[in-house]
Protein backbone atom coordinates (compact mmCIF):
# COMPACT_ATOMS: atom_id res chain seq x y z
CA UNK A 1 0.00 0.00 0.00
CA UNK A 2 3.12 2.22 0.24
CA UNK A 3 2.09 5.73 1.32
CA UNK A 4 -1.40 5.71 -0.22
CA UNK A 5 -3.18 5.12 3.07
CA UNK A 6 -1.40 8.06 4.72
CA UNK A 7 -2.25 10.46 1.88
CA UNK A 8 -5.85 9.28 2.09
CA UNK A 9 -5.83 9.87 5.84
CA UNK A 10 -4.79 13.50 5.31
CA UNK A 11 -7.57 14.27 2.83
CA UNK A 12 -10.07 12.55 5.12
CA UNK A 13 -8.88 14.47 8.18
CA UNK A 14 -8.32 17.88 6.57
CA UNK A 15 -10.52 17.74 3.46
CA UNK A 16 -9.58 17.50 -0.21
CA UNK A 17 -7.92 20.64 -1.51
CA UNK A 18 -7.06 21.97 1.95
CA UNK A 19 -3.74 23.85 1.87
CA UNK A 20 -3.04 22.72 5.44
CA UNK A 21 -2.12 19.31 4.05
CA UNK A 22 0.92 20.90 2.39
CA UNK A 23 1.80 23.05 5.37
CA UNK A 24 2.06 19.94 7.53
CA UNK A 25 3.48 17.33 5.16
CA UNK A 26 5.83 19.89 3.60
CA UNK A 27 7.22 20.77 7.01
CA UNK A 28 8.17 17.12 7.62
CA UNK A 29 8.87 16.36 3.92
CA UNK A 30 7.58 12.84 4.48
CA UNK A 31 3.90 11.92 4.61
CA UNK A 32 4.48 9.01 7.00
CA UNK A 33 6.41 11.17 9.48
CA UNK A 34 3.78 13.87 9.14
CA UNK A 35 1.03 11.37 9.96
CA UNK A 36 2.92 10.05 12.98
CA UNK A 37 3.46 13.60 14.23
CA UNK A 38 -0.19 14.69 14.11
CA UNK A 39 -2.32 11.53 14.28
CA UNK A 40 -2.71 11.84 18.08
CA UNK A 41 -3.91 15.46 17.68
CA UNK A 42 -1.23 16.69 20.09
CA UNK A 43 0.83 18.79 17.66
CA UNK A 44 1.01 22.45 18.68
CA UNK A 45 0.16 23.79 15.21
CA UNK A 46 -3.30 22.17 15.11
CA UNK A 47 -6.46 24.15 15.68
CA UNK A 48 -9.25 22.89 17.92
CA UNK A 49 -11.39 21.96 14.91
CA UNK A 50 -8.48 20.10 13.27
CA UNK A 51 -7.85 18.14 16.45
CA UNK A 52 -11.50 17.12 16.55
CA UNK A 53 -11.44 15.89 12.96
CA UNK A 54 -8.15 14.06 13.43
CA UNK A 55 -9.43 12.15 16.47
CA UNK A 56 -12.45 11.00 14.47
CA UNK A 57 -10.38 9.82 11.47
CA UNK A 58 -8.77 6.40 11.69
CA UNK A 59 -6.18 4.89 9.38
CA UNK A 60 -8.30 1.73 9.01
CA UNK A 61 -10.90 3.80 7.17
CA UNK A 62 -8.32 4.42 4.45
CA UNK A 63 -7.93 0.69 3.91
CA UNK A 64 -11.67 0.46 3.28
CA UNK A 65 -11.43 3.18 0.62
CA UNK A 66 -8.51 1.38 -1.05
CA UNK A 67 -10.50 -1.87 -1.14
CA UNK A 68 -13.60 -0.09 -2.48
CA UNK A 69 -11.61 1.47 -5.31
CA UNK A 70 -9.93 -1.83 -6.15
CA UNK A 71 -13.29 -3.60 -6.31
CA UNK A 72 -14.76 -0.96 -8.64
CA UNK A 73 -11.80 -0.48 -10.96
CA UNK A 74 -10.81 2.97 -9.69
CA UNK A 75 -7.15 3.88 -9.34
CA UNK A 76 -5.68 5.95 -6.52
CA UNK A 77 -2.77 8.14 -7.64
CA UNK A 78 -0.79 10.12 -5.08
CA UNK A 79 1.43 13.08 -5.85
CA UNK A 80 4.47 10.85 -5.34
CA UNK A 81 3.44 8.43 -8.11
CA UNK A 82 5.15 8.52 -11.50
CA UNK A 83 1.81 8.65 -13.33
CA UNK A 84 0.67 11.81 -11.53
CA UNK A 85 0.23 14.56 -14.19
CA UNK A 86 3.53 16.49 -14.16
CA UNK A 87 2.23 20.03 -14.73
CA UNK A 88 -0.31 19.57 -11.94
CA UNK A 89 2.48 18.88 -9.45
CA UNK A 90 3.79 22.40 -9.84
CA UNK A 91 0.74 24.50 -9.04
CA UNK A 92 -0.14 26.17 -5.78
CA UNK A 93 -1.89 23.60 -3.57
CA UNK A 94 -1.83 20.56 -5.90
CA UNK A 95 -4.26 17.72 -5.07
CA UNK A 96 -2.50 15.21 -2.83
CA UNK A 97 -4.54 12.33 -4.24
CA UNK A 98 -6.34 11.73 -7.52
CA UNK A 99 -9.00 9.08 -7.97
CA UNK A 100 -8.86 7.91 -11.57
CA UNK A 101 -10.97 5.90 -13.98
CA UNK A 102 -9.34 5.10 -17.29
CA UNK A 103 -6.00 5.54 -19.01
CA UNK A 104 -4.14 8.44 -17.40
CA UNK A 105 -0.85 7.27 -18.98
CA UNK A 106 -2.22 8.14 -22.42
CA UNK A 107 -2.68 11.71 -21.23
CA UNK A 108 0.74 12.16 -19.67
CA UNK A 109 3.31 13.21 -22.22
CA UNK A 110 0.77 14.67 -24.65
CA UNK A 111 0.39 18.38 -25.19
CA UNK A 112 -2.96 19.37 -23.72
CA UNK A 113 -5.36 22.29 -23.48
CA UNK A 114 -8.18 22.97 -21.02
CA UNK A 115 -11.49 24.08 -22.57
CA UNK A 116 -14.14 25.81 -20.46
CA UNK A 117 -17.29 27.83 -21.02
CA UNK A 118 -20.96 28.25 -20.29
CA UNK A 119 -23.45 25.43 -19.79
CA UNK A 120 -25.90 27.14 -22.16
CA UNK A 121 -23.82 28.12 -25.18
CA UNK A 122 -24.85 29.73 -28.43
CA UNK A 123 -24.69 27.63 -31.59
CA UNK A 124 -21.68 29.73 -32.64
CA UNK A 125 -19.74 28.90 -29.46
CA UNK A 126 -20.55 25.20 -29.60
CA UNK A 127 -19.48 24.97 -33.25
CA UNK A 128 -16.25 26.86 -32.63
CA UNK A 129 -15.40 24.71 -29.60
CA UNK A 130 -15.92 21.48 -31.51
CA UNK A 131 -13.95 22.75 -34.52
CA UNK A 132 -10.94 23.96 -32.51
CA UNK A 133 -10.85 20.83 -30.32
CA UNK A 134 -11.15 18.53 -33.33
CA UNK A 135 -8.21 20.21 -35.07
CA UNK A 136 -6.08 19.97 -31.91
CA UNK A 137 -6.93 16.32 -31.32
CA UNK A 138 -5.92 15.58 -34.92
CA UNK A 139 -2.49 16.92 -33.93
CA UNK A 140 -2.25 14.61 -30.89
CA UNK A 141 -3.40 17.16 -28.30
CA UNK A 142 -5.44 16.00 -25.33
CA UNK A 143 -8.55 17.95 -24.35
CA UNK A 144 -9.30 18.61 -20.68
CA UNK A 145 -12.65 19.89 -19.45
CA UNK A 146 -15.04 19.78 -16.51
CA UNK A 147 -17.62 17.24 -17.75
CA UNK A 148 -20.49 19.71 -17.36
CA UNK A 149 -23.26 20.21 -19.89
CA UNK A 150 -22.75 22.80 -22.61
CA UNK A 151 -19.26 23.68 -23.83
CA UNK A 152 -17.52 21.14 -21.57
CA UNK A 153 -19.52 18.40 -23.25
CA UNK A 154 -18.82 19.89 -26.69
CA UNK A 155 -15.07 19.73 -26.03
CA UNK A 156 -15.21 16.12 -24.77
CA UNK A 157 -17.47 15.16 -27.70
CA UNK A 158 -15.04 16.59 -30.26
CA UNK A 159 -12.19 14.55 -28.81
CA UNK A 160 -14.25 11.36 -28.69
CA UNK A 161 -15.46 11.80 -32.27
CA UNK A 162 -11.81 11.94 -33.38
CA UNK A 163 -10.91 8.88 -31.28
CA UNK A 164 -8.58 11.10 -29.27
CA UNK A 165 -7.64 11.57 -25.64
CA UNK A 166 -9.79 13.65 -23.32
CA UNK A 167 -9.77 14.05 -19.53
CA UNK A 168 -12.83 14.92 -17.45
CA UNK A 169 -12.19 16.54 -14.08
CA UNK A 170 -15.10 15.99 -11.68
CA UNK A 171 -16.30 18.18 -8.81
CA UNK A 172 -17.65 15.12 -7.00
CA UNK A 173 -16.67 11.56 -6.14
CA UNK A 174 -15.50 9.27 -8.92
CA UNK A 175 -18.54 7.03 -8.39
CA UNK A 176 -21.13 9.82 -8.40
CA UNK A 177 -23.03 10.21 -11.67
CA UNK A 178 -23.15 13.96 -12.15
CA UNK A 179 -24.48 15.26 -14.40
CA UNK A 180 -26.76 12.30 -15.04
CA UNK A 181 -26.99 13.15 -18.76
CA UNK A 182 -23.26 12.35 -19.13
CA UNK A 183 -23.28 9.02 -17.30
CA UNK A 184 -22.50 6.93 -20.38
CA UNK A 185 -19.79 9.33 -21.53
CA UNK A 186 -17.59 8.36 -18.56
CA UNK A 187 -16.93 4.93 -20.00
CA UNK A 188 -16.22 6.36 -23.45
CA UNK A 189 -13.75 8.90 -22.06
CA UNK A 190 -11.96 6.22 -20.02
CA UNK A 191 -11.02 4.23 -23.14
CA UNK A 192 -8.35 6.64 -24.44
CA UNK A 193 -8.40 9.19 -21.64
CA UNK A 194 -9.40 9.45 -18.01
CA UNK A 195 -11.99 10.66 -15.53
CA UNK A 196 -10.32 12.10 -12.43
CA UNK A 197 -11.22 13.83 -9.17
CA UNK A 198 -9.59 14.72 -5.87
CA UNK A 199 -12.77 14.04 -3.91
CA UNK A 200 -13.40 10.85 -1.96
CA UNK A 201 -15.88 8.32 -3.39
CA UNK A 202 -19.45 9.26 -2.58
CA UNK A 203 -18.78 13.02 -2.38
CA UNK A 204 -21.74 14.98 -3.74
CA UNK A 205 -21.04 18.13 -5.78
CA UNK A 206 -21.56 21.59 -4.29
CA UNK A 207 -20.41 25.13 -5.12
CA UNK A 208 -17.30 24.78 -2.96
CA UNK A 209 -16.29 21.59 -4.81
CA UNK A 210 -16.56 23.30 -8.19
CA UNK A 211 -14.41 26.25 -7.11
CA UNK A 212 -11.69 23.95 -5.77
CA UNK A 213 -11.89 21.72 -8.85
CA UNK A 214 -11.19 24.61 -11.22
CA UNK A 215 -7.53 24.95 -10.11
CA UNK A 216 -7.03 21.35 -11.28
CA UNK A 217 -8.60 22.08 -14.67
CA UNK A 218 -6.14 24.87 -15.36
CA UNK A 219 -3.22 23.14 -13.66
CA UNK A 220 -3.30 20.05 -15.88
CA UNK A 221 -2.42 21.94 -19.07
CA UNK A 222 -0.13 24.64 -20.42
CA UNK A 223 -3.13 26.83 -21.27
CA UNK A 224 -6.88 27.34 -20.85
CA UNK A 225 -9.29 28.18 -23.67
CA UNK A 226 -12.44 30.15 -22.79
CA UNK A 227 -15.07 30.05 -25.54
CA UNK A 228 -18.12 31.79 -24.10
CA UNK A 229 -18.53 33.25 -20.62
CA UNK A 230 -20.49 36.12 -19.10
CA UNK A 231 -19.13 38.22 -16.25
CA UNK A 232 -20.42 35.79 -13.59
CA UNK A 233 -19.36 32.56 -15.31
CA UNK A 234 -17.47 29.91 -13.36
CA UNK A 235 -15.25 29.51 -16.41
CA UNK A 236 -13.58 32.77 -15.44
CA UNK A 237 -12.49 31.19 -12.14
CA UNK A 238 -10.59 28.60 -14.15
CA UNK A 239 -9.10 31.36 -16.32
CA UNK A 240 -8.03 33.25 -13.19
CA UNK A 241 -6.32 30.12 -11.84
CA UNK A 242 -4.54 29.67 -15.18
CA UNK A 243 -3.20 33.22 -15.06
CA UNK A 244 -2.04 32.77 -11.46
CA UNK A 245 -0.33 29.50 -12.36
CA UNK A 246 1.63 31.14 -15.17
CA UNK A 247 -0.35 29.36 -17.89
CA UNK A 248 -1.62 30.95 -21.10
CA UNK A 249 -5.24 32.11 -21.23
CA UNK A 250 -6.83 31.82 -24.69
CA UNK A 251 -10.18 33.31 -25.67
CA UNK A 252 -12.43 32.91 -28.70
CA UNK A 253 -13.42 36.41 -29.95
CA UNK A 254 -17.19 36.83 -29.46
CA UNK A 255 -19.63 36.63 -32.32
CA UNK A 256 -21.16 39.86 -31.03
CA UNK A 257 -19.07 42.20 -28.86
CA UNK A 258 -22.25 43.70 -27.32
CA UNK A 259 -23.75 40.33 -26.37
CA UNK A 260 -23.71 40.03 -22.55
CA UNK A 261 -23.07 36.29 -22.86
CA UNK A 262 -19.51 37.11 -23.95
CA UNK A 263 -18.62 39.92 -21.54
CA UNK A 264 -16.33 37.69 -19.48
CA UNK A 265 -14.42 36.81 -22.64
CA UNK A 266 -14.19 40.48 -23.66
CA UNK A 267 -12.73 41.33 -20.25
CA UNK A 268 -9.95 38.76 -20.59
CA UNK A 269 -9.18 39.80 -24.15
CA UNK A 270 -8.79 43.38 -22.93
CA UNK A 271 -6.45 42.15 -20.18
CA UNK A 272 -4.15 40.41 -22.64
CA UNK A 273 -5.58 36.94 -23.24
CA UNK A 274 -4.50 35.37 -26.53
CA UNK A 275 -7.28 35.60 -29.16
CA UNK A 276 -7.88 32.33 -31.00
CA UNK A 277 -9.01 32.48 -34.61
CA UNK A 278 -7.95 28.91 -35.40
CA UNK A 279 -6.13 25.98 -33.81
CA UNK A 280 -2.88 27.44 -35.17
CA UNK A 281 -2.94 30.18 -32.53
CA UNK A 282 -2.77 27.53 -29.79
CA UNK A 283 -0.13 25.48 -31.62
CA UNK A 284 1.93 28.66 -32.04
CA UNK A 285 1.88 29.36 -28.31
CA UNK A 286 2.77 25.78 -27.43
CA UNK A 287 5.45 24.87 -29.97
CA UNK A 288 6.89 28.13 -31.26
CA UNK A 289 7.17 29.69 -27.81
CA UNK A 290 8.54 26.32 -26.63
CA UNK A 291 6.13 26.02 -23.72
CA UNK A 292 6.48 22.25 -23.96
CA UNK A 293 10.00 22.55 -22.54
CA UNK A 294 8.44 23.50 -19.20
CA UNK A 295 6.97 20.02 -18.62
CA UNK A 296 8.71 19.02 -15.37
CA UNK A 297 8.22 15.38 -14.34
CA UNK A 298 10.08 15.62 -11.01
CA UNK A 299 8.41 15.76 -7.62
CA UNK A 300 9.43 17.93 -4.71
CA UNK A 301 7.58 19.09 -1.65
CA UNK A 302 5.90 22.47 -1.98
CA UNK A 303 8.27 25.09 -0.64
CA UNK A 304 7.26 26.69 2.67
CA UNK A 305 9.11 28.87 5.16
CA UNK A 306 7.05 28.01 8.22
CA UNK A 307 3.80 26.31 9.10
CA UNK A 308 1.75 29.43 8.41
CA UNK A 309 2.84 29.70 4.79
CA UNK A 310 1.30 28.10 1.73
CA UNK A 311 3.23 26.82 -1.33
CA UNK A 312 4.49 29.45 -3.73
CA UNK A 313 2.59 29.90 -6.94
CA UNK A 314 3.97 28.35 -10.08
CA UNK A 315 6.20 30.72 -12.08
CA UNK A 316 7.91 28.21 -14.37
CA UNK A 317 5.98 28.93 -17.55
CA UNK A 318 7.21 32.13 -19.24
CA UNK A 319 4.76 34.83 -20.15
CA UNK A 320 3.75 35.08 -23.77
CA UNK A 321 6.46 36.92 -25.66
CA UNK A 322 5.84 39.59 -28.26
CA UNK A 323 7.55 38.07 -31.25
CA UNK A 324 8.02 39.84 -34.57
CA UNK A 325 7.92 37.21 -37.31
CA UNK A 326 8.81 37.56 -40.94
CA UNK A 327 5.91 38.17 -43.26
CA UNK A 328 4.01 34.94 -43.81
CA UNK A 329 3.14 34.11 -47.39
CA UNK A 330 -0.05 32.53 -46.11
CA UNK A 331 -1.20 35.95 -44.90
CA UNK A 332 -1.18 37.26 -48.48
CA UNK A 333 -3.54 34.54 -49.63
CA UNK A 334 -6.85 36.33 -49.31
CA UNK A 335 -8.56 34.73 -52.26
CA UNK A 336 -8.21 31.07 -51.27
CA UNK A 337 -5.69 28.39 -52.15
CA UNK A 338 -4.80 29.14 -55.76
CA UNK A 339 -1.98 27.37 -57.55
CA UNK A 340 0.19 30.49 -57.27
CA UNK A 341 -0.33 30.85 -53.49
CA UNK A 342 0.50 27.20 -52.90
CA UNK A 343 3.95 27.78 -54.39
CA UNK A 344 4.46 31.07 -52.64
CA UNK A 345 6.19 29.57 -49.59
CA UNK A 346 9.09 28.33 -51.75
CA UNK A 347 10.53 31.83 -52.01
CA UNK A 348 11.22 31.64 -48.24
CA UNK A 349 13.12 28.35 -48.45
CA UNK A 350 16.57 29.93 -48.29
CA UNK A 351 15.56 31.90 -45.19
CA UNK A 352 14.37 28.80 -43.32
CA UNK A 353 16.44 27.25 -40.54
CA UNK A 354 18.13 23.86 -40.90
CA UNK A 355 15.32 21.93 -39.18
CA UNK A 356 12.67 23.40 -41.46
CA UNK A 357 14.73 22.65 -44.55
CA UNK A 358 15.42 19.10 -43.40
CA UNK A 359 11.72 18.41 -42.86
CA UNK A 360 10.77 19.89 -46.23
CA UNK A 361 13.45 17.84 -47.97
CA UNK A 362 12.13 14.64 -46.35
CA UNK A 363 8.56 15.48 -47.34
CA UNK A 364 9.48 16.25 -50.92
CA UNK A 365 9.19 12.52 -51.70
CA UNK A 366 5.62 12.35 -50.40
CA UNK A 367 3.40 12.66 -47.36
CA UNK A 368 4.95 11.71 -44.02
CA UNK A 369 3.74 11.00 -40.48
CA UNK A 370 5.47 13.02 -37.73
CA UNK A 371 6.81 9.76 -36.27
CA UNK A 372 8.44 8.95 -39.63
CA UNK A 373 10.06 12.37 -39.75
CA UNK A 374 11.26 11.98 -36.17
CA UNK A 375 12.92 8.67 -37.00
CA UNK A 376 14.40 9.84 -40.30
CA UNK A 377 15.86 13.05 -38.88
CA UNK A 378 16.71 11.93 -35.36
CA UNK A 379 14.61 14.76 -33.87
CA UNK A 380 12.26 14.32 -30.92
CA UNK A 381 8.52 14.43 -31.50
CA UNK A 382 8.03 17.86 -29.92
CA UNK A 383 10.70 19.42 -32.15
CA UNK A 384 9.06 17.88 -35.23
CA UNK A 385 5.64 19.22 -34.24
CA UNK A 386 7.13 22.67 -33.66
CA UNK A 387 8.51 22.65 -37.20
CA UNK A 388 5.22 21.38 -38.63
CA UNK A 389 3.35 24.19 -36.88
CA UNK A 390 5.72 26.72 -38.44
CA UNK A 391 5.25 25.18 -41.89
CA UNK A 392 1.46 25.12 -41.47
CA UNK A 393 1.42 28.79 -40.55
CA UNK A 394 3.30 29.86 -43.68
CA UNK A 395 1.20 27.59 -45.88
CA UNK A 396 4.02 25.17 -46.70
CA UNK A 397 2.45 22.03 -45.21
CA UNK A 398 -0.99 20.70 -44.38
CA UNK A 399 -2.35 17.92 -42.20
CA UNK A 400 -4.25 15.09 -43.92
CA UNK A 401 -7.09 12.98 -42.45
CA UNK A 402 -4.66 10.06 -42.03
CA UNK A 403 -2.58 12.19 -39.61
CA UNK A 404 0.20 12.58 -42.16
CA UNK A 405 1.55 15.87 -43.48
CA UNK A 406 2.26 16.85 -47.08
CA UNK A 407 3.76 19.86 -48.74
CA UNK A 408 1.27 22.31 -50.18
Amino acid sequence: MSNVRYWLWFIMAFGAGNERIWEITGFFRDVTKAYEAVCDAAHSSLSANEKKRILSTHIEQCDSIINYCDDNGYRIITIEDENYPPLLRNICNPPAVLFCMGNIENFIGRPSITCVGTRKPSVYSADVTEKICSELVAREFAIVSGFALGLDSAAHKAALMQGGCTVAVLACGIDVNYPKENEQAKKQIAVNGAVITEYLPGTRPDRYCFHKRNRILSGLCFGTLVTEADEQSGALITAAHAAEQGRTVFCIPPGDIFDKRYQGVVKYLRDGAVPVFSHLDILYDYYLLRNYENDDYSFDWPQICNQDDIPHRDSRTPKRKKTVKSKSPASDNKDGQTGESKRQWEQFYEEMDNDQKAVIDCMSSGEKHPDELSQMLGMDAFAIMAVMTELEMIGAAELLPNHKYRLC
